[in-house]
């Protein structure tokens, strides 16, 4: 009845229990859109993570779709390992660079780019050399008639299309030499925006002055090492100057202005343009590389120009960089691939990729644009946190990562835009753990305040295993053997008559709560209260090996706890009598019963009659419990003494019955005339149970039977 009043109370609390759901949902999400803020605060303000976020989206970028190889006219000519076995360890003397020089514009190179920096003197100078030696007079006038290959270098440069290179450095340095491009600026002169490199390392000044220009082969080496952008325009104090690359690229063109556009508002550096040729830099000047994986045909090996045999045509009109890959040099950089190339390699790359179009940019918006995407995919996975099904929103975070991946992927495929979601979705996926940690702390508690209320109205293992198995709520039912006690208490009606609401309900309860709290502690499942009645049953919806003992055990313990909260209760004033107990086990049909206003968990067939019907019976028999012979044989340990063969009223077969005892209770006497009875030996038996009579109401039962002409132990009960 209890169970009954709160289902069909359900419909009155459902607003309240819906808004309070909704106000749990919105504190959910409302910790959800802290974390959120505060994950993008970390996302604004501590650029050291952002950036290593950043490395690792451009990286993965890169590793997945390299940059295609496209033959455009930048070679490399390689000072590799082969060319130092056959002209010798480096430096070269300065002679065999001029012959180099010599040879490559012969060939027909466009510009002759020079990754190396000839900072002192050739030491094989003649004047060196005769210094070096106790030489005579006369030799040392010979040797100082000799050509100074430095001299001979320079001639070769002044040729025409030789850029030499130079590095910056922050030590101290001579007068450094004004760059040979002229700057032509659309917008505010960026010098104050770029990064101070302090002074150039150059070449000798004969050799810079013989070049048609001069370029940086400065570097911008993340900390990890690897080489993710280039420098196409440096400041050193208060001139700026072209990269390697990009001064390559001028003379190529015969071009003498380099156009540099700058942002109005800030001055920071956005284009580089020479000719109709368009290159996007960032802010500091620099290109992000998207490198190839590493390709032979860009080389051309250091000797076989010397010696004239490289193919023309791989050098006719190219960009050609001298630089080194030989180990022993040095000059081996790591790029985003894992590939370890020389350094050279990455000029030729700037200049592939700018004649190409081919450089990803990040635009300046590029970060406020993956801020705001954060934002909104924090919310999008904050909202499926808080109001969506686990399922449902790992579903949705999967579909959001996806996207903002998927959208990362098309921008720099489609449009070389570089963006990084991954601070976004960091965000977005720290807002969700929040919320959905959140909301899993509040269904535990919503969990276990159910399961606190509701065991006050149902057993305790009904409520776990309904939230624990929630199809189960559905009407529909199994067959499970299952045992059953039912209970009822002597004079309730009278209590009922004489004592008023307020008594009544103290009575009642007390003996109420004693009764089910052992129910519960023997893990029986209450299947219903209707006044003083109690009905138990066991290895339901829980399935219990030993519940035939549960039962048993059970009704021991309501017996004396029944006994007790008599006298207690008598002595109060309130007259109470026995606890009538019956116990019985069989198949039945579990589960749901109802419709889809009301459901109620039930067990259904003719063991559950049979308990209440064994209850009945003890007001015949004299007994307290009255335990059937089908929970009996379960017990291994059953302690106990034969009521005899019931027929029940209604039945047609006996149902052989047993009076439970408890442990060290002697039952010997009984049992020797109970022995008589089922033997047939009426008069031994009446003799035997007489003595047993005045003290047990069971032995007068029987005794009162075979004086009225019954023998045997078959017990027909015409009333309930």
């Amino acid at each position: 009845m209890v169970l009954q009043w709160g289902i069909k109370r359900h419909d009155n609390h459902q607003t309240a229990a819906m808004t309070g759901k909704a106000k749990a949902k919105m504190r959910a999400a409302a910790l959800g859109g802290a974390a959120l803020v505060l994950a993008v605060f970390a996302m604004l303000l501590v650029p050291q993570a952002r950036t290593r976020l950043d490395h690792l989206a451009f990286d993965t970028l890169q590793n997945l779709w390299p940059r295609p190889y496209v033959p455009v006219p930048v070679r490399i000519v390689d000072i590799d390992e082969d060319s130092l076995a056959k002209l010798g360890q480096w430096p070269w003397p300065r002679h065999s660079l001029a012959a180099l020089v010599e040879n490559l514009r012969a060939a027909g190179a466009a510009a002759i780019a020079l990754d190396i920096i000839l900072a002192e003197p050739d030491r094989t100078a003649p004047t060196r050399v005769s210094a070096d030696w106790p030489l005579s007079s006369a030799m040392r006038q010979t040797i100082l008639t000799l050509p100074d290959p430095d001299a001979v270098l320079a001639a070769a440069i002044a040729g025409g299309s030789v850029v030499t290179g130079f590095a910056a450095s922050h030590q101290p340095a001579g007068e450094q030499s004004p760059a040979k491009a002229r700057f032509i600026f659309s917008g505010p002169n960026p010098l104050a925006a770029l990064p101070d490199l302090g002074q150039g390392v150059r070449s000798l000044p004969a050799l810079e002055q013989a070049a048609a220009g001069t370029g940086a082969v400065a570097f911008t080496a993340d900390g990890d090492g690897i080489i993710r952008r280039v420098p196409l325009i440096v400041r050193l104090g208060d001139q700026l100057h072209p990269s390697l690359a990009l001064e390559a690229l001028r003379v190529a063109t015969g071009k003498r202005n380099i156009l540099v556009k700058a942002a109005a508002e800030t001055g920071a550096l956005t284009q580089l343009a020479l000719g109709p040729l368009q290159i996007p830099v960032d802010a500091q000047g620099s290109v992000h590389l998207h490198y190839t994986k590493p390709q032979a045909e860009r080389f051309v090996p250091a000797w076989k120009v010397l010696d004239g045999s490289a193919d023309a045509r791989a050098l006719d009109g190219h960009v050609v960089f001298v630089g080194a890959s030989a180990k022993g040099l040095l000059d081996l950089r790591l790029t985003p691939h894992g590939d370890i190339v020389p350094g050279v390699v990455m000029h030729a790359e700037a200049a592939e990729a700018a004649q190409l179009g081919a450089l990803p940019q990040r635009p300046d918006w590029m970060e406020g644009a993956e801020t705001l995407l954060a934002v909104a995919a924090g919310l999008i996975l904050i909202a499926a946190a808080a109001w969506m099904a686990p399922l449902a929103g790992a579903l949705t975070t999967l579909a959001v990562a996806t996207l903002l991946l998927g959208l990362t992927a098309l921008l720099f495929l489609d449009m070389r835009l570089l963006a990084d979601p991954l601070p976004a979705l960091a965000a977005a996926i720290i807002a969700h753990g929040i919320t959905a940690l959140v909301r899993h702390r509040q269904d535990q508690a919503e969990r276990a305040f159910i399961r606190g209320a509701f065991a006050r109205y149902i057993s305790p293992n009904l409520v776990r295993h309904l939230l624990d198995n929630p199809q189960s709520l559905a009407v529909g039912g199994e067959r499970r053997e299952c045992s059953f006690v039912m209970t009822d208490l002597a004079g309730f009606t009278t209590l009922v008559e004489k004592s008023d609401p307020a008594t009544l309900l103290h009575v009642l309860n007390g003996y109420i709560d004693g009764m089910v709290r052992i129910a519960f502690t023997h893990q029986g499942t209450l299947d219903r209260i209707v006044g003083d009645a109690v009905a138990v049953m066991f290895s339901a919806p829980v399935m219990q090996p030993d519940h035939a003992a549960r039962a048993v055990a059970c009704a021991l313990e309501m017996d004396a706890f029944s006994r007790a909260y008599v006298i207690r209760m008598r002595e109060q004033g309130h007259a109470l009598g026995i606890t009538r107990i019956g116990v019985n086990t069989g198949m039945v049909t579990i589960g749901n019963v109802g419709g889809g206003s009301i459901s109620d968990y039930r067990a259904l067939g003719d063991a559950v009659n049979a308990a209440a019907r064994l209850e009945t019976v003890n007001r015949h028999l004299g007994t307290h419990i009255c335990v059937a012979g089908s929970t009996a044989e379960r017990c291994p340990d059953f302690h106990g003494r034969p009521v005899g063969e019931l027929v029940l009223k209604g039945k047609s077969e006996a149902t052989l019955a047993f009076e439970p005892l408890p442990a060290g209770s002697d039952a010997q006497a009984y049992l020797a005339a109970y022995a008589l009875m089922a033997a047939g030996d009426t008069a031994a038996a009446a003799d035997a149970f007489a003595p047993l009579a005045d003290s047990d109401p069971l032995a007068a039962f029987h005794l009162k039977r075979l004086h009225a002409g019954e023998s045997g132990v078959r017990v027909v009960l015409a009333e309930k």
